[in-house]
């Protein structure tokens, strides 16, 4: 195996060895490797049923193993540079994606328990470092002794690497089983996204206070605190302001492309000026996500970047696991072992104590334990500045990557051992255990109605449902209608339907009724498929503007299909009669019938009906008749009970309509008046006994009507 590995390798660097005597050479040699890398590593993963990040990792770690000495000094670099753009495009999608509505319900636990966790596991690991540092040698080459730690400063930046968790591998493997919106994944998605905030603070304060102590402590050592500290101001005033605006501007313009290159662009921009401000990149990009994520168009811009994150994410992970020092970790393996755990444990023993302190019971703690154990990319941003400014060796440089990339690489198997040991412990010293009272908010948008698309017509729906006092959601593709349906106080989402963080912000896996009004039949279904894998009971209305597309729709197991012509001329035939002078009973009834007899064949059908369902519906279109009280009736002036319709013709009042007000199921001290519009079920004989007390011609014969044609 060892002999067949090596021909593979011999032969991958002569074939590549062309392509890598140039810096582009290089350059496409490495990016080649890490795509084809990054692809084999996820599907294995896949199959295995774990996270992607894994895969990649593994996989980046074996490609390195087998290839890395041809590549060059080019190479390396270009892969550093991938993995650079890679973790501050990464790290901008997780500012969108952090949102102070899914913070506030854990708000306590997720920034005091996390601000407390930070200073413990700052000091364990300053600690940890000194201890280290105790040998100040530590044999690297296997034949030369070099120094670990270069200066006091790097026993703060070892402990600053292992506060935070790593909030890409903790919402991966959250979301691989489903428990993003659980109380407990709150928990853990706002505590990682506090810790990866206090992060970059803590790195400039350490690394400025180093380079004031050596230099003196002049005003030129105070120059990059200061630029450090009012870039970060301005971006969370100044560019809270601006950047939203800039993102609109772009939106206005109706191009995916356009808008996707500005938010890149947004995101670069906003990392370029904080290295000139003596701020990180990474962190740049980062905050300027965390400025747009609450902004009209934080989700269509994480919709819009998501595949783009996820591809430069593939190459971050899979690029760091090629640059790990596979050679250093096979000789320091225990060290790094222990180290891992340490630091580990230095995070997710205080995380359980303090969600236990602050009164969260269950299986939080020991999902708190087990969860958070893979520490922060953001590692990688603070051993990248400390080697570039001198604080770090290259030696502890490797020793933390080391340590990194293997908690990385165990944090989803560790979290494995969250529900047997939660079970466990109830079987055991927990069975007395109170549960906790602490429960998140049922969400504003539950049993609520999503309107896709439709502009103005979405727009009608919403005002209606609003007056019913039901719950709604319009999700608008178009960035002027969204802009109209703002301007109307509607509760709309801006962003493309077809992206699941776009349907996953309108909560469509809690929705009731799902109403796709988008032009393009295939981008419609394409909506539908989507949302009925994330709720598969959600019901479905969508509207047929020809027999072709009612036809599609029906092999669909759509729920409803509306068949928009046919409404339209049933609407303008209303108008017609009306003014013919021709009451509205009548009218309606005919109308009834006509409607009864054009649906009857799709309610029969359609296999999306169950047949009570398609019983109940059609017998309540057909059995309905409209009558309207004359003058001169009897029934004018008495209530429904004296009257005793129902023993003298055998029809039974639903519905009144009294000046344009609507009674359903009224009660029978209602008193009827001239001009009320009476909604009545019965027969054809029982309805022709109403017509005559009301004084009302009859309406027409409904069996007449539904053998009625009609070609619409």
């Amino acid at each position: 195996m060892k002999d067949y590995l090596i021909q593979v390798r011999t032969w991958f660097l002569d074939l590549t060895g062309s392509m890598s005597a140039t810096d582009d050479g290089a350059i496409v040699t490495a990016l080649l490797l890490v795509v084809v890398t990054g692809l084999i590593g996820g599907v294995v993963a896949k199959r295995l049923k774990q996270p992607l990040i894994l895969g990649y990792i593994l996989a980046g770690v074996l490609v390195g193993v087998l290839f890395k000495a041809g590549f060059g000094d080019v190479a390396n670099t270009a892969l550093t540079s991938l993995a650079n753009i890679g973790v501050a495009l990464l790290l901008f999608s997780m500012g969108l994606e952090f949102s102070k509505k899914d913070i506030r319900p854990v708000f306590k636990v997720a920034v005091f328990g996390a601000l407390a966790q930070v200073v413990f596991t700052f000091l364990a690991g300053a600690g940890i470092a000194w201890l280290l540092s105790r040998d100040p040698y530590i044999n690297f080459s296997g034949e030369t002794h070099i120094p670990l730690f270069g200066s006091n400063v790097s026993l703060f930046l070892f402990g600053i690497c292992f506060v935070s968790t790593s909030t890409a591998v903790v919402l991966k493997t959250l979301s691989s089983k489903g428990f993003e919106n659980t109380l407990s994944g709150r928990v853990m998605i706002g505590v990682s996204i506090v810790q990866d905030l206090t992060v970059m603070p803590l790195m400039l304060l350490v690394c400025r206070l180093g380079a004031m102590s050596s230099s003196g402590g002049g005003f030129s050592s105070w120059l990059p605190l200061l630029l450090s500290t009012a870039f970060m101001v301005l971006m969370l005033t100044v560019g809270a302001r601006t950047l939203p605006k800039l993102t609109e501007h772009a939106a206005r313009l109706e191009s995916k492309e356009l808008f996707l290159l500005s938010i890149i662009g947004i995101a670069l921009v906003s990392g370029a000026i904080s290295v000139v401000m003596q701020v990180s990149f990474s962190f740049g990009a980062f905050l300027a996500g965390i400025v747009l994520s609450d902004s009209a168009y934080g989700k269509k811009a994480l919709s819009g970047l998501s595949p783009v994150r996820d591809f430069f994410a593939m190459l971050f992970f899979v690029s760091i696991g090629m640059m790990l020092d596979v050679r250093y970790l096979g000789a320091h393996w225990l060290l790094v072992a222990a180290l891992v755990v340490l630091t580990g444990l230095a995070r997710t023993t205080f995380l359980a104590a303090v969600t236990w302190i602050f009164k969260y019971r269950n299986v939080i703690p020991v999902a708190m334990f087990f969860g958070m154990f893979p520490t922060s990319e953001i590692a990688f941003v603070v051993i990248g500045t400390g080697l570039q400014d001198s604080f770090i060796t290259s030696e502890l440089y490797s020793l933390i990557l080391c340590v990194v990339v293997c908690s990385m690489i165990a944090g989803p198997i560790v979290n494995n051992l969250t529900a047997p040991v939660y079970s466990l412990l109830r079987r055991t010293v927990w069975r007395n255990l109170r549960s906790s009272n602490i429960v998140l908010p049922q969400p504003d948008l539950e049993d609520h109605m999503v309107l896709v698309g439709g502009g103005r017509i979405a727009r009608v729906i919403a005002h209606v449902l609003i007056r019913l006092k039901l719950k709604y959601v319009i999700v608008e593709p178009s960035f002027d209608l969204y802009r109209e349906a703002r301007a109307e106080g509607l509760n709309v989402i801006y962003g493309d339907p077809m992206s699941d963080i776009i349907q996953a912000a309108a909560r469509v896996k809690d929705a009731k009724v799902l109403a796709p009004m988008i032009e393009k039949l295939e981008e419609s279904l394409a909506v539908i498929e989507l949302a009925r894998k994330a709720n598969p009971d959600i019901r479905i209305v969508m509207c047929a503007a020809s027999p072709e597309t009612e036809k599609r729709l029906s092999s669909e197991n759509i729920d409803e299909i509306i068949l928009s012509h046919f409404e339209v001329s049933l609407e303008l035939t209303r108008r017609i009669l009306v003014l013919n002078d021709i009451s509205e009973a009548r009218i309606q009834n005919y109308l009834d019938s006509v409607r009864a007899s054009r649906y009857k064949p799709m309610l029969e059908d359609s296999p999306a009906f169950a047949l009570s369902d398609k019983i109940r519906a059609f017998n309540g279109l057909i059995a309905l008749q409209w009558t309207q009280i004359q003058y001169d009736s009897p029934l004018v002036g008495r209530s429904i009970e004296e009257s005793d319709i129902r023993a003298r013709t055998g029809m039974s009042i639903v519905g009144i309509i009294h000046r344009g007000r609507v009674d359903a199921n009224p009660r029978p001290d209602t008193v009827l008046q001239a001009g009320d519009l009476i909604a009545a079920i019965g027969s054809e004989d029982q309805a022709a006994a109403f017509a005559e007390l009301t004084h009302s011609p009859m309406a027409g014969s409904p069996e007449s009507a539904t053998t009625m044609t009609i070609p619409i």
